[in-house]
Protein backbone atom coordinates (compact mmCIF):
# COMPACT_ATOMS: atom_id res chain seq x y z
CA UNK A 1 0.00 0.00 0.00
CA UNK A 2 1.33 3.33 -0.58
CA UNK A 3 0.23 6.65 1.53
CA UNK A 4 -0.86 9.54 -0.73
CA UNK A 5 -1.27 13.16 0.73
CA UNK A 6 -4.32 14.73 -1.49
CA UNK A 7 -4.94 18.74 -0.86
CA UNK A 8 -7.92 20.23 -1.92
CA UNK A 9 -8.69 24.06 -2.22
CA UNK A 10 -11.24 25.86 -3.96
CA UNK A 11 -15.34 26.75 -4.26
CA UNK A 12 -17.37 25.46 -1.56
CA UNK A 13 -20.97 23.84 -2.09
CA UNK A 14 -22.71 20.94 -1.08
CA UNK A 15 -21.89 17.66 -1.06
CA UNK A 16 -17.90 18.45 -1.55
CA UNK A 17 -16.71 15.97 1.05
CA UNK A 18 -19.49 13.55 -0.58
CA UNK A 19 -17.90 14.00 -3.79
CA UNK A 20 -14.35 13.95 -2.88
CA UNK A 21 -14.77 10.64 -0.71
CA UNK A 22 -16.60 8.98 -3.04
CA UNK A 23 -13.90 9.71 -5.64
CA UNK A 24 -11.07 7.99 -3.07
CA UNK A 25 -13.66 5.17 -2.78
CA UNK A 26 -13.84 4.52 -6.31
CA UNK A 27 -10.01 4.16 -6.23
CA UNK A 28 -10.02 2.20 -3.47
CA UNK A 29 -7.95 4.77 -1.20
CA UNK A 30 -8.96 4.35 2.42
CA UNK A 31 -9.00 7.79 4.09
CA UNK A 32 -7.01 7.30 7.13
CA UNK A 33 -7.10 10.94 8.30
CA UNK A 34 -8.48 14.13 6.98
CA UNK A 35 -8.57 18.11 7.82
CA UNK A 36 -11.34 20.75 6.17
CA UNK A 37 -12.54 23.75 6.91
CA UNK A 38 -14.26 26.81 4.93
CA UNK A 39 -12.89 30.34 5.20
CA UNK A 40 -15.06 33.11 3.25
CA UNK A 41 -16.42 30.60 1.25
CA UNK A 42 -13.18 28.65 0.31
CA UNK A 43 -13.08 24.81 1.05
CA UNK A 44 -9.75 23.75 1.94
CA UNK A 45 -8.90 19.94 2.92
CA UNK A 46 -6.12 17.91 3.50
CA UNK A 47 -6.71 13.67 3.12
CA UNK A 48 -4.35 11.13 4.26
CA UNK A 49 -4.63 7.83 2.47
CA UNK A 50 -3.63 4.40 1.92
CA UNK A 51 -3.99 3.37 -1.92
CA UNK A 52 -3.41 -0.15 -3.91
CA UNK A 53 0.46 -0.52 -5.06
CA UNK A 54 -1.38 -0.38 -8.40
CA UNK A 55 -2.17 3.68 -7.91
CA UNK A 56 0.92 6.07 -8.15
CA UNK A 57 0.25 9.78 -7.16
CA UNK A 58 0.06 10.88 -10.89
CA UNK A 59 -2.81 8.27 -11.49
CA UNK A 60 -4.85 9.06 -8.03
CA UNK A 61 -4.23 12.89 -9.25
CA UNK A 62 -5.69 12.20 -13.07
CA UNK A 63 -8.76 10.67 -11.55
CA UNK A 64 -9.76 12.97 -8.62
CA UNK A 65 -9.28 16.07 -11.36
CA UNK A 66 -11.49 14.37 -13.90
CA UNK A 67 -13.90 12.77 -11.42
CA UNK A 68 -14.33 16.89 -10.26
CA UNK A 69 -14.84 17.80 -13.40
CA UNK A 70 -17.43 15.55 -14.37
CA UNK A 71 -19.34 16.16 -10.91
CA UNK A 72 -18.92 20.03 -11.41
CA UNK A 73 -17.18 20.64 -8.44
CA UNK A 74 -14.67 23.48 -8.61
CA UNK A 75 -11.43 22.40 -6.63
CA UNK A 76 -7.94 21.98 -7.33
CA UNK A 77 -5.97 19.26 -6.54
CA UNK A 78 -2.34 18.27 -5.39
CA UNK A 79 -1.45 14.65 -4.73
CA UNK A 80 1.88 13.41 -3.04
CA UNK A 81 3.31 10.72 -0.91
CA UNK A 82 2.56 11.44 2.43
CA UNK A 83 5.44 11.70 4.93
CA UNK A 84 5.51 9.55 7.33
CA UNK A 85 5.47 10.10 10.79
CA UNK A 86 5.04 13.40 12.69
CA UNK A 87 7.11 16.31 12.66
CA UNK A 88 9.44 16.25 15.78
CA UNK A 89 12.97 16.72 14.24
CA UNK A 90 13.85 13.92 16.81
CA UNK A 91 13.20 16.09 19.93
CA UNK A 92 10.68 15.54 22.43
CA UNK A 93 8.10 18.24 22.47
CA UNK A 94 5.20 19.53 24.75
CA UNK A 95 2.00 20.82 23.09
CA UNK A 96 1.08 24.51 23.75
CA UNK A 97 -1.98 26.92 23.02
CA UNK A 98 -0.58 30.59 22.52
CA UNK A 99 -3.49 32.95 22.31
CA UNK A 100 -3.19 36.48 20.53
CA UNK A 101 -5.77 39.19 21.20
CA UNK A 102 -5.54 42.89 20.03
CA UNK A 103 -6.04 45.32 16.86
CA UNK A 104 -5.64 43.84 13.70
CA UNK A 105 -2.71 45.11 11.41
CA UNK A 106 -1.10 43.51 8.65
CA UNK A 107 2.28 41.08 9.66
CA UNK A 108 0.68 40.03 13.06
CA UNK A 109 0.91 36.18 12.43
CA UNK A 110 4.45 37.00 10.39
CA UNK A 111 5.71 38.57 13.70
CA UNK A 112 4.51 36.12 15.81
CA UNK A 113 5.27 32.87 13.52
CA UNK A 114 8.92 34.45 13.49
CA UNK A 115 9.42 33.90 17.30
CA UNK A 116 7.98 30.30 16.87
CA UNK A 117 10.50 29.91 14.57
CA UNK A 118 13.62 30.91 16.43
CA UNK A 119 12.92 28.42 19.05
CA UNK A 120 12.32 25.45 16.81
CA UNK A 121 8.24 25.64 17.33
CA UNK A 122 6.05 24.10 15.00
CA UNK A 123 3.00 25.59 14.54
CA UNK A 124 0.53 22.49 14.39
CA UNK A 125 -2.98 24.44 14.01
CA UNK A 126 -3.84 27.95 13.47
CA UNK A 127 -6.94 29.53 13.70
CA UNK A 128 -7.58 33.81 13.24
CA UNK A 129 -10.93 35.39 13.98
CA UNK A 130 -11.06 38.81 12.76
CA UNK A 131 -13.80 40.93 13.82
CA UNK A 132 -16.26 39.14 15.38
CA UNK A 133 -15.14 41.24 18.87
CA UNK A 134 -15.85 44.30 16.94
CA UNK A 135 -14.09 45.73 14.03
CA UNK A 136 -10.33 46.25 13.68
CA UNK A 137 -10.06 43.00 16.38
CA UNK A 138 -8.24 39.95 15.87
CA UNK A 139 -8.01 36.55 17.94
CA UNK A 140 -5.23 34.01 16.64
CA UNK A 141 -5.21 30.56 18.57
CA UNK A 142 -2.08 29.12 17.35
CA UNK A 143 -1.37 25.22 18.68
CA UNK A 144 2.19 24.50 18.72
CA UNK A 145 4.43 21.98 19.80
CA UNK A 146 7.48 23.24 21.95
CA UNK A 147 10.45 20.88 21.81
CA UNK A 148 12.07 19.99 25.08
CA UNK A 149 15.18 21.73 24.82
CA UNK A 150 13.53 25.24 23.77
CA UNK A 151 13.26 27.63 26.95
CA UNK A 152 9.60 27.74 27.47
CA UNK A 153 10.60 30.84 29.96
CA UNK A 154 12.86 32.79 27.32
CA UNK A 155 9.78 31.74 24.35
CA UNK A 156 6.98 33.03 26.72
CA UNK A 157 8.91 35.74 27.76
CA UNK A 158 9.85 36.61 23.56
CA UNK A 159 6.11 35.98 22.53
CA UNK A 160 4.74 39.14 24.89
CA UNK A 161 7.17 41.01 24.34
CA UNK A 162 6.63 40.57 20.85
CA UNK A 163 2.49 41.16 21.15
CA UNK A 164 3.56 44.18 23.46
CA UNK A 165 4.92 45.60 20.33
CA UNK A 166 1.98 45.09 18.33
CA UNK A 167 -0.67 46.27 21.37
CA UNK A 168 -1.57 42.52 21.40
CA UNK A 169 -2.22 40.28 24.89
CA UNK A 170 -0.51 37.12 24.42
CA UNK A 171 -1.35 34.06 26.77
CA UNK A 172 0.59 30.60 26.80
CA UNK A 173 -0.69 27.61 28.44
CA UNK A 174 0.09 24.12 28.08
CA UNK A 175 -2.64 22.22 26.08
CA UNK A 176 -3.87 20.16 29.17
CA UNK A 177 -4.39 23.34 31.27
CA UNK A 178 -5.91 25.53 27.80
CA UNK A 179 -8.44 22.77 27.37
CA UNK A 180 -8.86 21.81 31.44
CA UNK A 181 -9.78 25.68 31.70
CA UNK A 182 -12.22 25.77 28.39
CA UNK A 183 -14.23 22.99 29.14
CA UNK A 184 -17.57 23.36 28.85
CA UNK A 185 -19.23 21.19 31.70
CA UNK A 186 -23.28 19.82 31.48
CA UNK A 187 -25.41 22.11 33.85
Amino acid sequence: MHKFAASFLGRDCPGVVATVAGLMEQAQCDIVEVSQTILAGEFAAIFIVTAPDTLDDTALSRHLQLGLHESRVDLSVIVRPAVEGFWSNGRDTQPFVVTVDGPDGPGLIAAMSRVFARHGVNIENLKAILGESGPNHALFVFEVMVPQTADPVRLRKELVAEGERLSLQVSVQHRDIFEAIHRVSPV
